[in-house]
């Protein structure tokens, strides 16, 4: 399985960075994971390095070499470590359990499956063009799936990052699970915060995806979100894997 993979984290205009990232690999399997510690519930950072940390520690113990299923690693992983933000809070008599979100992604046998709970995205690109990005679980993306609201309105509401859905707290996730993907030569599956999504278009993604490396790229695009998102920039993270050998720019 040949591809190029690159991360990147910044805390952006933040005092401190509650993103967290991991990528794990094993012969013939590789985990992808981001999770977006949600501050204003507290202890944002500690939901989300529990759930990097209860994903990778899973797939280390089944990829042996690939997983048996992989949809159901990513239930089984995110549900896992729902329950382990739990159980923290609980040992350390927290008033609340801390929440995040969580995206993550597993390659293997030339396919690709997600899963995500929350606003973290993962973004699938082909060589030339964009293809899908996973829906948001908020409040705002409710009222436009129900016609209330159209993508432009939601934009403009400080609400629209406003979730229902976390892995921590009272209530159970809901994981949404997409269906495997067979992946071609030059695709790109990009995970992100929504510091990163918030300030970029997908056509914008694509054009530094496909007019530069990867690293280049997304250092570009970094650059670009955090300077759009100004002094109150959130923290901004990218995990990006290129399907592949990476092709001449242009």
């Amino acid at each position: 399985m040949k591809f190029t993979l690159y991360q990147a984290s910044r805390k952006g205009g933040r005092p401190y960075n509650e993103d967290r990232l991991a990528a794990r690999q094993s012969n013939s399997s590789l985990l992808l994971v981001l999770a977006d510690g949600m501050g204003g519930h507290g202890h944002g950072e500690v939901a989300a390095q529990l759930t990097v940390d209860s994903l990778c520690q899973r797939f280390a113990a089944q990829a042996r070499p690939s997983l048996a299923d992989a949809p159901g690693f990513l239930l089984d992983a995110i549900y896992g470590a729902h329950e382990a933000v739990n159980a923290y809070a609980v040992e350390h008599a927290l008033p609340e359990p801390p929440r995040t979100t969580c995206v993550a992604c597993v390659v293997q046998q030339g396919q690709a499956v997600w899963a995500h709970v929350g606003d973290s995205r993962l973004y699938h690109f082909a060589r030339d063009r964009f293809l899908s990005h996973t829906r948001d679980h908020s409040m705002v993306q409710q009222l436009v799936e129900r016609d209330l609201l159209d993508a432009a309105q939601a934009e403009q509401l400080p609400e629209r990052n406003m979730l229902y859905n976390a892995v921590g707290g009272f209530m159970l996730p809901d994981i949404e699970l997409a269906d495997p993907v067979a992946l071609q030569t030059g695709d790109v599956l990009l995970l992100c915060s929504d510091g990163f999504w918030d300030a970029l278009t997908p056509e914008a993604m694509l054009a530094e995806l496909r007019g530069h490396a990867l690293r280049e790229a997304i250092h570009r695009l970094m650059d670009t979100a955090e300077q759009r998102g100004g002094p109150r920039c959130d923290n901004l993270s990218v995990l990006a894997l290129r399907y592949g050998p990476e092709p001449e720019a242009g």
